[in-house]
């Protein structure tokens, strides 16, 4: 038992690294609750919409996220060894990376946003409002592109105070813009969802334009010049390619399994396509946690690696899982505690209020689970052992979840609130798996050890 525990000094730093995330985190998700409530008093239709565009524009998010990842094994790892010229070198790949995911993820929106949305629903009066969202909110994908590249490599070498008021000021801008464009007032037009989205590209704007200043601020470990921007060595770029494939893949196959989560649910009719975006915005309240997770498991597990302190990665990774677990556990109380009033700010059906609260209760139950296969991800990830975390998320997910949902959303008259549970529950067995990898110790091992040989072997 005391191998799971760290003393004073190892808890002092998770805080300082963890906390300004869980907080950025947990304001943004505060937010987004508010502009869900916001976007709710139009209607379930509209919830509908956006929640919709909300899921396509999720899957972009987490392919991005992918790329993004298989960079940021090495940003971690070069940190710690102080190998600052290839640390800018995967500064520079993130960025030219989620700008070109964004462009092509706009060309695809723009040309098969509305075949897109009518996966999910064939109400044209949904389908409308979505594409009313839609050919606005498309033009944040850029801004947040440039966002994301940085913010990822500020986290990865430990910098996260910086995040937290940014994301402060962003959130500030798009509540006000929400409220004055969604129901025009002090004499701004009423624009309902249309607003949202404005809200939303205007917010995603600023907040680019803060990071931007911030990396020539206090970012000049991995700062570049534009006209470097494409300078990455042979080497450095085919070890972040060969990350960041599966972990792409992952997140592509990942994001797209949610996306048949959402599809499963919306066969029961409106009411629970409303009461699934309800479920998520509330359960991200304390799901915030597993970004302050993946970032300290980044900077104490993935910098001590860079270091070659294996042995106290090692050390340091089974008390970070323990930690977010008992975290997490008690996260899931709070939660389960919310779903009896929180509803209540909805001005929605008693129906949809009754299947978002069942909903709720099982994320509660369920959280610990989540959050031990979560740690496990990325500490199987900060070692480069992307075959197994393959295998545990993405491919899991497509062999038992995704089958299981489509037949008994098809095949079955289960209501919704049992679909949900049942979908829930099999992230139960995964749990095996994903210790039976770790215990196995293929992700301890030093990526920025720099020799040629090191390329063909970092997939484990």
């Amino acid at each position: 038992m005391k191998s799971l525990i760290g003393d004073k000094s190892f808890y002092k730093r998770l805080i300082a690294i963890s906390l300004p995330i869980i907080v950025q985190q947990l304001i943004t998700s505060s937010v987004q609750l508010v502009d869900n409530v916001m976007v709710g008093s139009l209607g379930e239709l509209a919830i509908g919409s956006v929640s919709v565009v909300n899921q396509l524009y999720f899957v972009v998010i987490l392919v991005t996220f992918g790329v993004l990842g298989g960079a940021g094994v090495f940003t971690a790892q070069y940190f710690g060894s102080k190998d600052f010229d290839k640390l800018k070198q995967t500064y520079r790949f993130k960025v030219i990376a989620a700008l070109v995911i964004a462009v092509l993820a706009f060309v695809v929106l723009s040309f098969f946003g509305e075949s897109l949305i009518s996966i999910f629903t064939d109400n044209p009066v949904t389908i409308a409002g979505g594409m009313d969202y839609l050919r606005i909110v498309k033009w944040s994908m850029l801004p947040w592109a440039m966002s994301v590249s940085i913010s990822f490599t500020f986290r990865e070498i430990g910098i996260t105070k910086p995040l937290l008021r940014i994301s402060l000021i962003t959130i500030v801008v798009n509540t006000l813009l929400n409220y004055l464009l969604i129901f025009g007032s002090f004499g701004f037009p009423q624009l309902g969802i249309k607003g949202a989205a404005i809200a939303t590209l205007i917010s995603r704007c600023v907040e680019s334009g803060l990071f931007i200043i911030l990396v020539y601020k206090k970012g000049q470990v991995f700062n570049s010049k534009i006209k470097e921007i494409f300078k990455i060595n042979r080497f450095v770029l085919k070890a972040i390619i060969i990350m960041a494939i599966p972990l792409m893949l992952n997140e592509i196959l990942w994001s797209t399994g949610q996306t048949m989560f959402m599809e499963a649910y919306s066969t029961r009719g409106d009411n629970a396509l409303a009461a699934a975006n309800i479920t998520g915005a509330i359960s991200q309240l304390v799901f915030v946690i597993f970004g302050g997770m993946s970032t300290g498991i980044a900077v104490m597990v993935g910098n001590t690696l860079g270091e070659n302190k294996l042995k106290l990665a090692q050390e340091n990774s089974k008390k970070l899982i323990f930690a977010s677990i008992v975290f997490s556990a008690f996260m899931g109380l709070i939660l389960f505690g919310l779903s009896f009033f929180i509803l209540n700010i909805y001005d929605v059906l008693e129906e949809t209020k009754q299947i978002a609260a069942f909903n709720i209760r099982v994320n509660a139950l369920i959280i610990p689970v989540v959050a031990f296969n979560v740690a496990m991800y990325f500490t199987l990830r900060s070692g480069g052992d992307t075959r197994s975390t393959f295998i545990m998320d993405s491919g899991y997910m497509w062999v038992i979840q995704v089958p299981a949902a489509y037949v008994l959303s098809r095949v079955t008259d289960l209501p919704i609130t049992m679909l949900f549970l049942i979908i829930q529950l099999l992230e139960i067995p995964k749990m095996a798996f994903a210790f039976s990898r770790y215990q196995k110790g293929h992700w301890i091992k030093n990526l920025a050890v720099a020799n040629e040989d090191n390329a063909n072997a970092l997939v484990g």
